[in-house]
């Protein structure tokens, strides 16, 4: 098992996930006050070209703050499949 390799990507080069079926607008508050109060403590989980596939409100709550650069951690290991059960297990 290799081990997590954490980036950091430009919050201007991440985008949702198109089939993302969370609707956590209501939550973005709550989110960014977490941020300051903590930091950003968790990676997104993302494609190389930017597509998040899991942080959509912690990306949402960077974005409000202002944020420049975010953690992620690359998936492109995953199949579509993968990516969509990944996404859809958690709803």
């Amino acid at each position: 098992m290799n081990p997590l390799q954490i980036q950091y990507k430009r919050v201007a080069d991440l985008a949702p996930y198109i089939r993302n079926p969370r609707k956590n607008d209501h939550a973005v508050e709550g989110m960014v006050a977490v941020i300051r109060e903590f930091g950003f403590k968790i990676p997104l989980l993302t494609r190389g070209n930017g597509e998040v596939i899991d942080g959509h409100l912690r990306l949402k709550a960077a974005q409000r703050l202002g944020m420049s650069e975010l953690p992620v951690i690359l998936c492109d290991d995953l199949s579509e499949a993968q990516l969509v059960e990944e996404v859809f297990s958690r709803c």
